[in-house]
């Protein structure tokens, strides 16, 4: 049985196409959702396999392990409503798993079905140049640190490839539920951003396998749901990359460091909102 599980804040329009798309490869949808006001928009897809809880916004990580609790299959796909799943998708993930993997991530494409990044390496403090979230990149500009970040070369891959130096994003993936058990789901001190990051760090960390398999395609709408939100958005990743931080380095002066850049980032961006003076982050449909 395979279950599908997708946390909603403010997404229930383009969610509702979402859920369109991937039910039918689905036994069960279970979704976690965290916008009162879109309740009543959501229950109109109710039936017999499209379940709906509706709780206070404790955040993304907390949204999806509450929905891992709730699913009853032996395999868990965890989807953002900003995705539309391809045909085959889910049973190539699936099928991933059954050979022996324990996570499956598909190739994430664009609206205009071009490639999307959607790997990173494990963040490090020189990666602040190169995210497309980051005002640093502005300033500094080196395509082959920006290639390694995010595995451009998995643009030109055709078969299933193990990720061992980097993680998947976590917009959609697949994963036995005893594996997602095993490794405690995702770290609910992370409210937004990061959990991901954490999660697959862990999952490698302790052995798990993880396949990028590109035969198995999905179009991600990329920051659909944060475009209603910019200036929590952005405090919220910063605040996870910090903690990120205190989590998995044990350098006092790297997270001295760390800190000092987050705390002069936030003072940025609170200024940019005070006067309505948001820099957007750049769509990977706009071009590389």
């Amino acid at each position: 049985m395979v279950s599908g599980i997708t946390v909603n804040f403010k997404s229930a329009n383009i969610l509702r196409t979402s859920i369109s798309k991937i039910s039918p490869y689905l036994d069960e949808v279970i979704i976690i959702n965290h916008s009162e006001e879109e309740k009543k928009l959501l229950e109109q897809l109710t039936n017999s396999k499209i379940r709906i809880y509706t709780h206070p916004n404790r955040g993304y990580a907390k949204g999806c392990n509450l929905g891992a609790e709730k699913a009853k299959g032996d395999f868990l796909i965890f989807f953002n409503p900003d995705t539309i799943v391809m045909d085959d998708t889910v049973s190539l993930l699936i099928e991933d798993l059954k050979k022996g993997y324990d996570i499956a991530v598909p190739k994430f494409l664009n609206p205009d079905l071009s490639f999307q990044p959607s790997t990173r390496k494990f963040p490090q403090l020189k990666h602040l140049f190169v995210s497309r979230s980051s005002l640093l990149r502005f300033f500094y500009k080196n395509k082959k640190l920006e290639n390694e970040y995010f595995g451009m070369e998995l643009e030109k891959i055709d078969k299933p490839v193990m990720l061992k130096d980097r993680f998947p994003l976590g917009g959609f993936f697949a994963i036995k539920k005893s594996s997602f058990s095993e490794l405690g789901g995702f770290d609910e001190r992370f409210f937004l951003y990061f959990e991901d990051t954490d999660f697959f760090k862990r999952a490698i960390e302790r052995g798990y396998t993880i396949v990028f398999d590109p035969r198995a395609k999905i179009v991600h709408y990329h920051g659909y749901s944060q475009s209603s939100i910019p200036l929590k958005s952005n405090f919220h990743k910063l605040k996870s990359f910090y903690l990120y931080g205190l989590k998995h380095e044990n350098c006092t002066s790297f997270l001295l460091l760390l800190a000092f850049i987050l705390v002069f980032y936030v003072a940025i961006i609170f200024f940019l909102d005070l006067f309505d003076l948001h820099i957007p982050e750049k769509r990977w449909s706009e071009g590389k």
